[in-house]
């Protein structure tokens, strides 16, 4: 590790533990990150499963079921490549964070098709996750890395779908 990246991890690391200190002192606002935070994944299958159920949003449940699910894994793989401890106790590296990089496509693919409804679930990611970094799950750092891969997998299934259109179905 170079001296800019220990300073950058450093300081990464100071602002987690700034922000799980600033929680820790307000209760209520503890408890309703640590609910969004618990609820960010189910609620995003949910929403994913309804647009795919729905035949009129199909196709964009599809996109962003595709999206979620390719950003997961290589947010795994570079996870696992690059080892970076989370700040909690588990043993496994956080950065960067596949909950943030699944939600991050999948509101971008979702945004593609209903910008009402991509930014409901943009500011719902953004408290969800939030919640992972206030209860140790993860640094800023790990929540903004995993962002990235998101959007960036969220842009290109996007982009996927629009230059193999598939077929339309009649009625």
């Amino acid at each position: 590790m170079t001296g800019i990246s220990r300073r950058l991890s450093s300081l990464d690391r100071a602002l987690g533990a700034a922000a799980r200190e600033a929680v820790a002192r307000r209760p209520a606002a503890a408890g309703g990150l640590a609910a969004a935070a618990g609820m960010l994944s189910p609620g995003f299958r949910v929403v994913v499963a309804l647009l795919c159920a729905r035949r009129a949003t199909r196709r964009e449940g599809a996109v962003a079921l595709a999206a979620g699910v390719a950003a997961a894994l290589l947010a795994r793989a570079a996870r696992d490549r690059i080892g970076r401890r989370r700040p909690g106790p588990r043993a496994e590296g956080g950065f960067p964070s596949r909950h943030a990089a699944a939600a991050a496509a999948i509101t971008t693919a979702v945004a593609g098709g209903d910008r009402r409804l991509g930014t409901a679930m943009g500011a719902a990611a953004c408290v969800g996750l939030t919640g992972r970094v206030t209860h140790g799950h993860h640094e800023p750092g790990d929540i903004a890395a995993g962002a990235l891969l998101g959007v960036a997998t969220g842009l290109s299934a996007r982009r996927v779908a629009r230059v193999f259109p598939g077929r339309r179905t009649p009625g």
